[in-house]
């Protein structure tokens, strides 16, 4: 554990957080992660898809208490059924993210093995995915407020469940896991101890080159790019290369993944246009290159002013004290109130900005200008331009 940190001192108000669903794996990270550490909690997700979820989930719960681990229970409200796997996924995380925030957790464990990391490196490499994709899970990663922690990466399911049962320690089996209708389980039956160890070998080389990649990357936009406060980039003519864009690219819309290939390098041929729900043009009045701002028919619609939720993505309202009833959402034409010129915003980042709305008028603006009522927004796309992972052989 110590090669995964730094660690905060083990202590009740900033205990680590651990993923659980009841399987073996995650069974066996809380049984380790409670030895290694006194102040662990363990975050138990519902996802109400199945009847019995509900018991097995509290079933999960008593479990984890009997075994020392205090563990609370998550249940998802309910979601579109289409894409049912990726919007799982995500409501996962996003009550994963805020119980930690609550918990005082700034790391969670997660239970990825071994067999995972094979599965995903081999999926990746039919699909013909650069460096990034054959990187493989990371050990470490940065996501949201927290950082994803995968410390079994290295063992295998077996011996994970070998350790359940020198323990006498029960889990749940989850019959989708054995259901050959999902890609990743026919990989992981069918996978070749040979077809393993050559994933192996993948993963190792495109480590190295992402390291490369990341490097430069940094370095690019440490002399290149100026990043503003009010989510808009300027990117300097000689800065402005297919890595470099694609980030900023990422970062201005939010998104959790990168353009395709194809379509920014027809952007960056004709020299403007919109990619990802992002505006690239010639940067004009600001200098001599191309500013990224969000594409304002690509936002989010208004949503509920609740201190903590995030809008578009990409802002996170932190004042808690609105009026009852208000949204927050795009301030659009209210910026026809700021001197934009002399605050050296560009008009199309500032309509982009959030507000806080009550009854169709604007009562909360950002921290922009000298505008009289301020809200408390804080950028909150989910990963960082670079280092989101901290690679490691």
């Amino acid at each position: 554990m110590a090669v995964l940190g730094p660690w905060v001192p083990d202590m009740a108000e900033a205990p680590v957080g651990l993923a659980v669903s009841g399987g073996a794996d995650s069974m066996a990270l809380a049984f380790l992660a409670r030895r290694w550490r006194r102040n662990v909690v363990a975050f138990v997700v519902d996802h109400a898809l199945r009847p019995e979820s509900d018991a097995e989930a509290r079933l999960t719960v008593g479990r984890l208490a009997k075994m020392g681990v205090a563990a609370r229970l998550l249940t998802l409200a309910p979601f579109p059924k289409s894409r049912l796997q990726e919007r799982a996924r995500q409501a996962r995380f996003e009550a994963l993210e805020e119980a930690c925030v609550v918990a005082g957790c700034l790391d969670l464990l997660v239970a990825h093995h071994a067999g995972d990391q094979d599965e995903t490196v081999w999926m990746r490499s039919l699909r013909a995915s650069g460096p990034a994709g054959l990187s493989g899970i990371q050990p470490v990663s940065i996501r949201g407020r927290i950082r994803l922690v995968r410390p079994l990466l290295s063992l295998s399911k077996d011996r994970l469940r070998q350790t359940l049962k020198a323990e006498n320690l029960p889990w749940i089996e989850d019959p989708s896991n054995a259901n050959r209708r999902f890609e990743r389980v026919r990989w992981r039956q069918d996978l070749t101890s040979e077809q393993r160890r050559e994933a192996a070998l993948l993963r190792t080389s495109a480590i190295r080159e992402r390291q490369r990649i990341e490097a430069e990357l940094a370095i690019s936009l440490a002399h290149h790019a100026v990043w503003h406060p009010e989510g808009w980039v300027f990117l300097e003519r000689s800065g402005v290369r297919e890595e470099t864009l694609a980030a900023l690219v990422r970062l201005v819309s939010g998104s959790s993944y990168r353009p395709a290939r194809e379509a920014l390098l027809r952007l960056m041929e004709q020299g403007e246009g919109t990619l990802s729900g992002v505006h690239v043009r010639p940067a004009g009045r600001f200098g001599d290159g191309v500013i990224l701002v969000r594409e304002e028919k690509a936002m989010g619609g208004a949503i509920d002013a609740k201190a903590g939720v995030v809008w578009d993505g990409r802002w996170r309202l932190l004042t808690p004290d609105v009026p009852s009833g208000s949204l927050v959402g795009a301030l659009g034409d209210a910026v026809h109130a700021l001197d934009l010129r002399r605050l050296g915003v560009p008009s199309a980042a500032a309509r982009c900005l959030p507000g806080v709305w009550h009854e169709g008028r604007l009562v909360l603006w950002p921290r922009i200008g000298e505008k009289a009522g301020e809200a408390g927004f804080v950028w909150a796309a989910g990963v960082p331009v670079t280092g989101e992972n901290r690679l490691q052989t």
